[in-house]
């Protein structure tokens, strides 16, 4: 009798198990199939917030050099009669303004005759010691700015702006963009323009620390395929506005690097970024980008003209949405086989076999 006990204890042990298996493998196939894409689409709204994190800290850096020019536009205007401390509103601006490389004000002809044609008063920070501000009055000897498009945009627009980013003049290598105001005299009459400079360089940096952030995060997509995501900021024509690779910036096309799948498809992206619209459902198109298949995560950057594209190679999403799958039927295998461990030890002190 008890062998026949044990014998039936045996079979029913190995049909669970058999069971178990095959349950698990249906389940894990259906939960595979059916939860996967939806899977990829919640960690793409991941790099998606991601992306709008850097959007944010972009623009509060933007913000603050807005900041940093708007609350001295008043006193200036104020003490246009009195040109002498026009030099020391430059050092102020830059002192106080962390994310301020230098600051200018630039005069329309002969506004100061005694100052000669072109009237600039001028404020930097000391590459070799950020805490020293130099100043010089810039016009006359090296800085004809009389007719530049920059200029008289602002002059004759009488309009606000975030210039073209452009080359330091001193060095020739450190990238920057300007926002600018007009200054008004008396009569409401633009007679200057006020104008803060942020160093593009210094912010590629700061975007490539926090995508590095980001990139531990999924360290097995970095560690084994040496997949990293990667975030720009680019102009409406793709011009890179920052880049990992100084070579590029304010030179490379970011569009010279992109690749669509169906005819037709790279031309809407373009379409899209040069009318300053943010990217959604990113997983339904991919794109090669510099030979790898990756999402584009964009969104435009208010008032300056830019946009700023986070790349995302499609193999760390799908890694990281396979990983996720895979560890879910893990978990409910092992369930089934604690499942049918219990059982045999229920059967076995049951019937004693």
């Amino acid at each position: 009798m008890k062998g026949r006990l044990r014998t039936v204890g045996v079979k029913t042990v190995v049909r669970l198990m058999l069971w178990a298996v095959g349950i698990a493998v249906v389940v894990g196939f259906i939960n595979y199939h059916y939860t996967l894409s939806g899977i990829k689409q919640q960690y793409a709204e991941n790099f998606h917030l991601r992306m709008l994190i850097n959007y944010e800290y972009t623009r509060r850096v933007l913000s603050d050099v807005y900041v940093q020019v708007t609350n001295n536009v008043y006193y200036i205007e104020s003490t246009l009669d009195k040109p002498e401390g026009h030099m020391a509103a430059m050092e102020r601006i830059v002192r106080n303004g962390n994310r301020v490389h230098s600051c200018g004000m630039n005069f329309v002809r002969n506004y100061y005759p005694q100052k000669g044609e072109r009237y600039c008063p001028f404020a930097w920070r000391n590459p070799e010691n950020r805490e020293e501000i130099l100043t010089e009055e810039k016009g006359n000897q090296d800085f004809n700015y009389l007719n530049s498009l920059w200029f008289r945009s602002v002059v004759e627009g009488d309009t606000c702006l975030w210039s073209d980013p452009f080359y330091d003049g001193y060095d020739n290598t450190t990238a920057l963009a300007a926002y600018m105001v007009p200054i008004h005299d008396a009569q409401g009459t633009p007679v200057a323009v006020l104008g803060a400079d942020v160093s593009l360089d210094w912010l590629t940096s700061k975007l490539a620390e926090t995508d590095s952030a980001y990139n531990v995060q999924s360290p097995r997509a970095v560690q084994l395929m040496g997949l990293k995501s990667q975030s720009y900021i680019i102009n409406y024509d793709g011009k890179f506005i920052t880049h990992p690779e100084a070579e590029k910036r304010l030179e490379g096309m970011f569009f010279n690097h992109v690749l669509g799948d169906r005819m037709g498809v790279k031309t809407q992206l373009e379409r899209r970024i040069k009318a300053g619209l943010q990217s959604s459902n990113e997983t339904e198109e991919s794109y090669k980008f510099n030979g790898e298949r990756c999402y584009f995560f964009y969104t435009p950057l208010k008032y300056t003209g830019w946009i700023m594209v986070t790349v995302v190679p499609c193999q760390t999403i799908d890694m990281l949405a396979v990983m996720y799958v895979l560890k879910q039927t893990a978990f409910m295998l092992l369930g089934m086989l604690l499942l049918v461990a219990v059982v045999f030890i229920y059967l076995k002190y049951r019937f004693r076999f």
